[in-house]
């Protein structure tokens, strides 16, 4: 579920991104992009076949995502809300990760 959420916050954002930057075509969109689409499909795979493979990989999908953040030096007030929602939908894929069964 977090990873679902995960990846319904990021295409929030990147609608609200695409609508008022009038270009918003660069690395950053890309990788939100594709961070969401594989955020669907881990949690498919984790929601069909549960396994701590399976959960490392939502957790390596969501910890990628925050490399569009960019340096520390250059963070705002929503770069810290981001990174501490990511760590927050994090919780219960570490969990997982540390209960399932390995393949």
């Amino acid at each position: 579920m977090s990873l679902l959420l995960f990846s319904a916050l990021t295409t929030v954002a990147l609608i609200g991104w695409f609508h008022h930057n009038p270009a918003p075509w660069n690395w950053k969109s890309v990788l939100a992009m594709g961070c969401a689409g594989l955020g669907v499909t881990t949690s498919a795979l984790v929601w069909r076949a549960p396994s701590r493979g399976h959960a490392i990989m939502g957790i390596l999908v969501m910890l990628a995502s925050l490399a569009r953040i960019g340096p520390p030096a250059e963070w705002t007030w929503v770069s810290f809300t981001l990174v501490a929602a990511t760590f927050v939908l994090l919780m219960p894929l570490v969990h997982a990760a540390i209960v399932m069964r390995s393949e």
